[in-house]
């Protein structure tokens, strides 16, 4: 088997190698030594540094794998507010209050109850005794399905912000590092 001869990458010192050897240890530093070859050259490299190289290189990985999944829950988000928008104006839905909506609807809804109470006791045809409960129920049934959707929406907004928190924390600790 032929021997090659190479120097130390820390110390310089002469190495013998075979045309098998990967790896060596220096007898004079005692580094340990990876043997690299090319086409036209053969040398030596720590190590230690390859491995800190590597260690880097996984948590540069890590980073951007946080990145990454901060970037697809902001878009997630952002497609879910798009759904919520009102196809006429093509923006945002007012957020107001969902409890004064809902007494509004109440308010509402109460007016259309009295107005079914006068046309009954006044002996008027039945249709105008309906037309004013069901726009009473419709009412009572839009302004708390609204409050729902307020509630739920703001559930899912503190669920996204809290997860985004958490992933922009891990990250600022990865950096720190």
């Amino acid at each position: 088997m032929e021997t090659l001869s190479v120097r130390c990458n820390h110390c310089g010192a002469p190495l013998q190698v075979s045309d098998a050897t990967r790896f060596v240890t220096c007898q004079f530093c005692h580094s340990s030594l990876e043997v690299k070859r090319t086409e036209s050259s053969i040398f030596t490299e720590e190590v230690a540094k390859i491995a800190e190289n590597t260690g880097k290189m996984a948590e540069s990985l890590e980073v951007i794998a946080l990145q990454n999944e901060i970037e697809k829950l902001d878009r997630e988000w952002g497609i879910e507010q798009m759904n919520s928008m009102e196809p006429s104006r093509r923006g945002p839905r007012a957020p107001g209050n969902p409890w004064f909506g809902l007494a509004f609807t109440v308010f509402f809804a109460a007016v259309c109850f009295s107005m079914a109470s006068l046309t009954s006791s006044n002996r008027v045809p039945g249709i105008f005794f309906f037309v004013p409960v069901g726009m009473g129920l419709f009412a009572l049934f839009a302004g708390i399905s609204g409050v729902f959707k307020g509630e739920t929406r703001k559930a899912a907004q503190a669920t996204y912000q809290q997860r985004r928190n958490d992933l922009e924390h891990q990250l600022a600790t990865l950096r720190s590092k």
